[in-house]
């Protein structure tokens, strides 16, 4: 855990304001939690351990999962998948928190991320670009060093250019989760990048994300748990493997979706 400041519009923002008591408390937790390049595991034990090592490990557990998932819709914070395979999360402000001498990355930026992007370039312009709906601090106290430049890295086409493919699963998403009885949840543009990252980084067919949704939004437990096409990323292998355990020996073979040597997920 580190040290961390906030600037006083954090708690007028919007983006801040919108989110219950107990998340907006997660995302305080969070700048301290990361590193000097704004980057933690996205492993929900840890940040429990880490943010509320003395409540009762249940309750807080559960608040954690429901707080990452409405932090990751609203865009704070970015989950994703490391070239390790393990999950990480990444404060998508971090770039405003001015660090002095920052230490060395402990965890792998976002892809298509640099270093560059997340630090501070302490001038009039930087200065009054800062958006108040984040809004971090002015400084950590300590003995760190001195800001180093800001760029915006330029959105790729295939970043920015509308995917048939992509649009398809997010759709889908959102009118299961609409069937389940659920508040229609917006599709933003983390969903679409997890989407896209689903199928061009982690492999998986389009139609092994299909049945993936498919599946979770129809089990009991798994419905109230995927929300989201970020939380369906972060949680695929375990859902892959949920639905393994679940059906009978005859018929796990024929449900895969991209684990081991079956190409698909069928159902």
């Amino acid at each position: 855990m580190r040290i961390r400041s906030f600037k006083p519009e954090f708690w007028s923002s919007e983006d801040v304001a919108a989110l219950d008591w107990h998340t907006r408390l997660l995302f305080l937790g969070i700048w301290s939690y990361v590193d000097d390049n704004g980057v933690g595991r996205d492993n929900e034990l840890l940040i429990v351990a880490a943010i509320f090592p003395l409540d009762d490990p249940r309750e807080a557990l559960a608040r954690v999962s429901r707080g990452l998932l409405k932090l990751a819709e609203g865009n704070l914070v970015m989950r994703y998948t490391g070239e390790d395979a393990k999950k990480y999360l990444c404060v998508t402000g971090w770039r405003h928190q001015r660090i002095d001498h920052p230490n060395q990355p402990r965890y792998p930026l976002p892809p298509g991320v640099t270093s560059e992007d997340m630090t501070y370039k302490k001038t009039r312009e930087s200065l009054a670009r800062v958006p108040a709906n984040l809004a971090p601090g002015t400084g950590e106290q300590g003995n760190r060093g001195t800001v180093r430049k800001t760029s915006r890295r330029k959105p790729k086409a295939s970043d920015t250019a509308p995917r048939e493919d992509v649009e398809k699963l997010c759709n889908h998403l959102r009118d299961r989760i609409i069937e389940n009885g659920s508040n229609p949840p917006a599709i933003t543009k983390q969903w679409r990048d997890s989407a896209r990252l689903l199928i061009d980084k982690d492999n998986r067919t389009f139609d092994q994300v299909m049945t993936c949704i498919d599946w979770c939004q129809s089990d009991e437990f798994w419905r109230g748990n995927i929300m989201s096409m970020p939380k369906l990323r972060s949680q695929y292998d375990q859902l892959r493997l949920a639905a393994l355990k679940k059906k009978p020996e005859a018929q796990r073979e024929r449900l895969t979706f991209g684990g081991g040597d079956t190409p698909e997920w069928e159902m």
